[in-house]
């Protein structure tokens, strides 16, 4: 039973974690769209989740600059 609660422990820590980053891309992504560019997504992320995070990042800076010329 230890092993087996240690690994859906982890599982749910992951899948809470997860939540977390896709709530904070989905937050930032909403308010850009409305036309809020002061926006950018701070949450800790690995992987492929942090890399999507520092491309949305890294677009509304492009959307920010390209504005103000």
């Amino acid at each position: 039973a230890g092993l087996w609660r240690d690994l859906t422990d982890n599982v749910n820590q992951l899948a809470a974690n997860l939540t977390t980053q896709v709530r904070a891309i989905a937050e930032v992504s909403t308010a850009v769209t409305k036309g809020d560019l002061t926006r950018s997504i701070s949450v800790q992320a690995s992987g492929e989740v942090a890399a999507l995070k520092d491309n949305i990042n890294e677009m509304i800076r492009n959307l920010k600059d390209q504005t103000l010329k």
